[in-house]
Parts: C-alpha cells; sequence; structure tokens
C-alpha cells in the first residue's frame, strides 16, 4: 500500500462538543470555569526563543474575536492549508489591531474538547483518502456528525474538501460534511472548493476569499475557552517521527536490462520507540531528496546553497528538537521541500519577474490571469517538469530565495504497507518498495523516497518513520475464517504480514494467495518463503506471470478459473477477500473477474451480484488497498 498522494484531509470537528462541552457533568476538564479554558496569550518577547511546535498552538489570556479552523488529514496536505490560514487570518491583526482577530488551527481527531455552542466561524479543511474514506483520526467525528441532530444555526462556516479524481468518490468526505453541515443549520458563508490533486490555484483562490470575508464578519468578542495543553499528542506520530534504524536492505528482484524492476525490502529496528501496528497497517517514511537534484535546483535559483534560510514552521522534527532556528539552502531543500511538484504559483511569481524577452513571451502564452492549474495547457507543461525545469526555462529570473520557497510544496512522507506482523517481532517492522526511475524531457528523474532507502540510506543509518493506521484493512478477528488475498507486484506486502500472523496463531481455515508479476526469474517477490509456506500448507499459492508466455496472465485469470472453488470459499464459508494494488487497472479488473463469479456461480444477474458484493464490502469481507499509479 503506497499512499502517494497527499491529498487531504480537514473536517469539521466542532459538532461534538456541543453536547459534550456545553454541560459541566460533560466536559473532559475538572473545572468549568471560564478561567479554566484560558491559557497564555500574548505577544511574544523578543529576547526569548519563539518554539516552532508552538506557533500554532496559541492560548490566549485577552478577549478577542475567536475564529476555528479545523483540519483532518492522513498525509499533512490539510495541516499545511489550515496553518497557511492561520498565518493569513494573523496578518489581518497586523493590518487593522482592532480586529482582534484569534485563530485556532485543531486537528479533527481532538474534536471532544472543542464546544461547538461557543464557536461562532468555523473554517473546515478536510480530504477524502483514497475512494470516500475519511482520514483515520477524523473518522470518530464524521460518523457522529453523520449520527447527531444537534443544530448549528448560530455558526457560519466554509469547507475546503480535497481530493484525487482518480477515484469514483471524488471528494466525499468534504462534500458529505459540508451537507450536513448545511442540513444541521449552519450558513456557508463561502462556496465550497473540491480540490484535485492540490491544485494550489484553487487552495489559494479559497483562502483569498476568506481572508476577504473575515473583517466584515460580524463575531463577538469573548474570551477563548481552549487550552492546547489538554490535548494529547503520540510521542511519535507524523509530526515527531521516530528515527528508526535500517537494518536490512536487501534487493528482491533480479535486474539486468532497462526495463526490469528493482524491488527491495527493508527492516527497521524500532526498539524502544513505543510504536505498535497491527498488520494492514502503512509505515510512513520521509526521505531526503537526492544530492544531484537538489545541487541543481540550487544552481537555477542563481544561490550557492550557503545561503542561511528559516527552517519551514511545518517541518518534521524530532521528539526533543522544539526551536525554531537556521539552516543552509542545501539543507532546507535536501529535507523539507518537494523539488518534484510544481505549484501553479511559481509560473505567476516569473511572470512578472523574467526580463528575457523571448521568455516573457513563453510565458505570456503559457498562463494567463484566468488560467488554472487544471487547464490542460499547464497541465501538459507542468506534467513533464520540476521544479528546476521551470526555473532553467525562464532562467532570467531574479527571484529571491524566500520568494521562491514560498512558491514550492512540503516534501511529503510517502507511505508503504507493513510487510510484517507485530506477532512475530514487534521491534523490527519491515517494507516492501519498488525503486522509481524514469525519464522526462530527456532527463533521468527518481522517485524521491524509493531511491533514498536503496541508493542513499545505508545499513545503520537513522530514517525519520511513523505508523499510519489503516482501519479499514484487517484480517478477521476469527483466525478459522477462510482468507483469499489476491496482491500482484507490491501489493504482496500486507499479505506477507498476514500470512505470518496466520502461521503465528496455527489457522487451519484456508489462506488463498494469488500473486502476479512479469517473470518468474526476475520478479518474484518472495519467491523461496511463499513457496516454503504453499509446500507446508500455511498457504494455497497461484503465481500469475504475465510476461513468460505468448498470451498475457493475470491474477484475475486465475481467479476465473477458480471459480467454482471462489464461489464456495465466499457463499458457504464465509470468505473474507482483500485486494491490494493498483486501484486504476488490477482492482478494477479483479472486481469484475469476482462479479462474473458471483453472476454465474451463483446464478444472479450483474445488479444483484454488484449488491452480493457490496454487502460483502459493508460486512467488511471485502476489503481494498489500493492506489492510482
Amino acid at each position: 500500500m503506497m499512499y502517494y498522494v497527499a491529498f487531504i484531509v480537514p473536517i469539521l470537528t466542532v459538532f461534538y462538543l456541543y453536547r459534550l462541552l456545553t454541560s459541566s457533568s460533560g466536559s473532559e476538564f475538572t473545572d468549568n470555569s471560564i478561567d479554566a479554558f484560558i491559557s497564555d496569550d500574548a505577544v511574544e518577547k523578543k529576547d526569548e526563543p519563539k518554539e516552532r511546535s508552538n506557533k500554532y498552538k496559541k492560548d490566549y489570556t485577552v478577549e478577542g474575536r475567536q475564529i476555528l479552523i479545523l483540519y483532518g488529514t492522513e498525509y499533512g496536505c490539510s495541516e499545511e492549508i489550515a496553518k497557511l490560514l492561520y498565518d493569513r487570518i494573523k496578518d489581518l491583526n497586523a493590518v487593522n489591531s482592532e480586529l482582534c482577530l484569534q485563530p485556532r488551527v485543531i486537528n479533527i481527531r481532538d474534536y471532544q474538547m472543542l464546544d461547538f455552542s461557543r464557536e461562532q466561524l468555523c473554517f473546515i479543511v478536510i480530504s477524502t483518502s483514497g475512494d470516500g474514506v475519511p482520514p483515520t483520526e477524523a473518522r470518530p467525528f464524521y460518523e457522529h456528525l453523520l449520527s447527531t441532530d444537534i443544530p448549528v444555526d448560530h455558526l457560519k462556516f466554509s469547507l475546503l474538501a480535497l481530493g484525487d479524481s482518480n477515484y469514483p468518490q471524488f471528494c466525499k468526505t468534504g462534500r458529505t460534511v459540508h451537507e450536513r453541515m448545511l442540513h444541521l443549520g449552519a450558513d456557508s458563508v463561502i462556496d465550497r472548493q473540491d480540490v484535485d490533486m492540490e491544485d494550489w490555484s484553487v487552495i489559494n483562490k479559497w483562502i483569498d476569499s476568506v481572508t476577504v470575508y473575515i473583517p466584515s464578519a460580524s463575531l463577538n468578542i469573548s474570551l477563548d475557552y481552549i487550552q492546547h495543553k489538554h490535548i494529547s499528542e503520540e510521542l511519535f506520530s507524523r509530526n515527531t517521527p521516530f528515527m528508526a534504524i535500517l537494518k536490512t536492505k536487501r534487493l528482491l528482484t533480479v535486474c539486468d536490462g532497462e526495463n526490469d524492476k528493482e524491488t527491495i525490502h527493508c527492516e527497521f529496528d524500532i526498539t524502544g520507540s513505543g510504536l505498535t501496528w497491527t498488520s494492514g497497517d502503512a509505515l510512513g517514511i520521509y526521505p531526503q531528496n537526492n544530492p544531484s537534484e537538489v545541487n541543481y535546483l540550487i544552481q537555477c535559483m542563481h544561490c550557492t546553497g550557503n545561503e542561511k534560510v528559516t527552517k519551514p514552521s511545518w517541518a518534521y522534527q524530532q521528539n526533543d528538537d522544539t526551536t525554531e532556528c537556521e539552516s543552509t539552502l542545501t539543507s532546507i531543500l535536501t529535507k523539507y521541500y518537494d523539488l518534484k511538484s510544481v505549484k501553479l504559483e511559481l509560473l505567476k511569481a516569473l511572470k512578472f519577474n523574467v526580463t528575457e524577452s523571448e521568455e516573457r513571451t513563453k510565458i505570456d502564452n503559457l498562463i494567463n490571469k484566468d488560467t488554472s492549474q487544471a487547464s490542460e495547457h499547464v497541465q501538459n507543461y507542468l506534467k513533464e517538469r520540476e521544479v528546476a525545469d521551470v526555473l532553467a526555462d525562464f532562467k532570467s529570473h531574479s527571484l529571491p530565495v524566500t520568494d521562491l520557497l514560498k512558491c514550492m510544496k512540503s516534501l511529503q512522507p510517502r507511505y508503504y504497507s507493513i510487510s510484517s506482523s507485530p506477532k512475530k517481532n514487534c521491534n523490527k517492522v519491515c517494507v516492501t518498495a519498488a525503486v522509481v526511475r524514469y525519464k522526462t524531457l530527456g532527463r533521468p528523474r527518481t522517485g524521491v523516497t524509493t531511491t533514498f532507502l536503496n541508493d542513499r540510506c545505508e545499513i545503520d543509518d537513522c530514517c525519520p518513520i511513523f505508523m499510519s493506521r489503516n482501519p479499514d484493512f484487517r484480517l478477521p478477528a476469527d483466525s478459522q475464517i477462510p482468507i483469499i488475498l489476491i496482491g500482484p507486484g507490491t501489493g504482496i506486502a500486507p499479505f506477507i504480514a498476514f500470512i505470518q500472523e496466520r502461521e503465528m496463531e496455527a489457522s487451519s481455515a484456508a489462506t488463498w494467495l494469488y500473486f502476479g508479476c512479469r517473470h518468474k526469474d526476475k520478479d518474484y517477490l518472495y519467491k523461496s518463503q511463499l513457496e516454503k509456506w504453499n509446500l507446508d500448507g500455511t498457504i494455497r499459492l497461484s503465481v500469475a506471470f504475465s510476461r513468460d508466455q505468448d498470451q498475457k496472465i493475470y491474477v484475475q485469470d486465475l481467479l476465473q478459473r477458480d471459480a467454482e472453488e471462489i464461489w464456495r470459499l465466499i457463499n458457504k464459508e464465509n470468505a473474507s477477500i482483500f485486494v491490494c494494488g493498483d486501484a486504476k487497472h488490477m482492482a478494477h479488473d479483479v472486481h469484475l473477474t469476482l462479479t462474473n463469479i458471483v453472476t454465474e456461480k451463483g446464478s444472479l444477474d450483474k445488479s444483484k451480484a454488484a449488491i452480493y458484493l457490496k454487502e460483502m464490502e459493508e460486512n467488511s469481507r471485502y476489503e481494498k488497498d489500493v492506489w492510482v499509479v
């Protein structure tokens, strides 16, 4: 399960609190008085070091106009946007101090600390993880919101929904939250915006609309009730990863040709971290950028790399690292900025900065005031280029370093399905990753994290990691229930953990594994282990080698071959089906094959077969962990 996108995820946390914190008996605090909710505000003293971790955890001790900013995120983009909005609202105070605006940024997971009845204005940033699923941390609030009937007709709000249009249920979480807010009586003061693949032209348009609206909003002045000290934080998380030690790294494939795939197995030692996981979860990994790519970008920025730059406030930090500090441009670009994805803001900044006439003509033809990142013309230009390529196209620019960094995305962690069970070894966590290498515009390109692990992270090096929960991909609680596992390529990863777990439990239930790769002698991942498990009866193994014969064979072909037995397992023995891998092609084709099996062997028409599989999904008997390549 390699979650790449970053998509998204903030949500509106505020409802629950109406019921939870409006009565003294319902409060989680021992003292329900106003004073109990007050904490330090204030004007920062110039001679005191400023803590990065506290910038967005402002506790106010003077009266003001509170504004709630809620975010729900899986990968960090929604949090980044929420903090950017916080900064913009703070800037409004600098323009007019009489506004007395007091923005607060709250993770939706902490909704129980909020009192919705006290809130007046709320801005929600929330993403959809994959195909219609709320972010893991946002799920409790999401489910509560859909079940509550508490009126919020006093509340004004606006929502920014993030998602990926490659999935059918694009931005479903944000759209559902927005509709439910309206149903409960809240007033949407700015139209909801749906953001596809972190389109910053849409994001910035929404933020601009918010900041234009706020000064005219009628907000009462009061003392804030929120205290951040009541928010418990995990010791190690996406914001404060654990520095795990890489103990093992080995190549799983044979590469003797240009088109052969490199796939690696990595093992990390997390002894002493206290980190836990369940088979089916993912490991978040923070990579470092390729030094040669960093150096090329610095050259295109017209810099040396020795320039002193402030570490961005959203940068991850080690658990004992709390102070804001400066570092070199080389170091900052290596660890914290995305060199691959180009924001439209960079083109806009260059449009008004380049001095060479041909470059000015070129950028004028490329972008104009009405162009968005969603336009085909801009997309075609950007999809082949990285940040350095764009700067090289317009090398007459003289943009200052700080302006350039403002036009760059943050380097997000990448997520990989964990290919080991904690029941086998709770101090060793394993991942399986396909190394990404390709070319565009005649230049070699690399996947950031996979080449970091393969090429630059050495044995005994430290690597920042954290756990990412995946509650929708879980083995049945009863180990005697049969399971059918379908995972070609690196989709095998979570199933290695599943099989290890079944082996540790000495389960006698059927475990059928369908694996697929190109060639038996090149990319048959975990061949020895899989065949050992098959030989000793732990699993029943079926492997599709797509390129070893004239006619291509895929996992769905093997499923169709076993249609009679598949139907017996799911219909008579209550078996669960798990699918992991590419969503667009493999998972789609597997679903069509399963539909055909249910239709043919169950003597149902297509519509009833679709309902049958849908009910399996709703009962957690047909689970998918898929991503868009």
